[in-house]
C-alpha cells in the first residue's frame, strides 16, 4: 500500500469547535435539561445542581455560566423566543392582513405539536413566574405585547387590504387570540389527554374566518 493510499484511509479529524461553540452547545444542552426537568417537576423544584448533571457536565457549570436559577430561565425564554421569531418568519413570510393573521396561527400550532416539551415547559415557567421569577416575568409581559402588536397590526392591513370586516376592532380582537393561545395552552397542560389541539386549532380557524373575512357580493 503506498503512502497516499494510507494517507486517504485515515480518519478525517472534525474541526475542533471554539470557545463560543463549545458554550453555544452546553448552553443548549443546559436548556433543553432544565426544560425536561420543569416538565416533570416544576420550575420551583428544578435545581441548577439537576440542570448541570442532566445536561450531561458538572453540578456546578450551570451555576458557574448563569449564576441563578431565575439567570437561566431568562436566558432560556430568550433563546425560545429566537426560535418562535424565526418560525413565525418562516410561515408569514411576505404575507399581510388576514393571510398573515392566519399563518400565524398555523405557526402557533406548528410549533406546539412539534416542539411540544419545549412549549410544555416554557408556558410552565411562564405561568409559575407570575408569582416569582421577576425577569421572566418582565419578558412575558414584553412576549405580550409584541404578540398583541403583530396581531393588531395584521388585523388593520386586512381591513385596509378589504379581506377584513371594517366593524372589527383589532386592539380587541389582538387581545382575544393572545387570550385563546394562553387559555388552550393551559388547558393542554393541566389535562393534556383531554384537550386535543389539532381539532381546536381547526375548529377556530373556521370561526375566525367566519367572524374576520370581509364577505364579497
Amino acid at each position: 500500500m503506498t503512502h497516499s493510499a494510507v494517507a486517504n484511509t485515515m480518519p478525517v479529524r472534525a474541526p475542533r469547535r471554539t470557545q463560543a461553540e463549545r458554550t453555544a452547545l452546553s448552553d443548549a444542552r443546559m436548556f433543553d435539561a432544565a426544560m425536561e426537568l420543569i416538565v416533570e417537576h416544576g420550575t420551583h423544584n428544578t435545581t441548577l445542581k439537576e440542570i448541570g448533571e442532566r445536561a450531561g457536565y458538572s453540578r456546578s457549570l450551570a451555576s458557574n455560566r448563569f449564576g441563578s436559577k431565575e439567570a437561566l430561565f431568562d436566558q432560556m425564554v430568550l433563546d425560545f423566543n429566537n426560535k418562535w421569531a424565526g418560525e413565525l418568519r418562516r410561515f408569514v413570510g411576505e404575507r399581510t392582513g388576514l393571510s398573515a393573521f392566519m399563518a400565524a396561527l398555523e405557526a402557533v400550532e406548528h410549533f406546539l405539536l412539534n416542539r411540544t416539551i419545549e412549549m410544555q415547559a416554557l408556558y410552565i415557567l411562564w405561568f409559575e413566574s407570575i408569582s416569582s421569577h421577576t425577569a421572566v416575568r418582565a419578558r412575558l409581559a414584553a412576549n405580550h405585547l409584541a404578540y398583541r402588536r403583530d396581531a393588531e397590526r395584521w388585523l388593520k392591513q386586512g381591513i385596509e387590504e378589504g379581506t377584513i370586516r371594517p366593524s372589527i376592532d383589532p386592539t380587541c380582537f389582538a387581545v382575544e387570540f393572545n387570550a385563546f393561545i394562553f387559555g388552550l395552552v393551559y388547558q393542554w397542560l393541566v389535562s393534556p389527554t383531554s384537550v386535543d389541539l389539532h381539532s381546536v386549532f381547526y375548529h377556530y380557524r373556521r370561526s375566525t374566518l367566519e367572524t374576520l373575512a370581509e364577505r364579497r357580493v
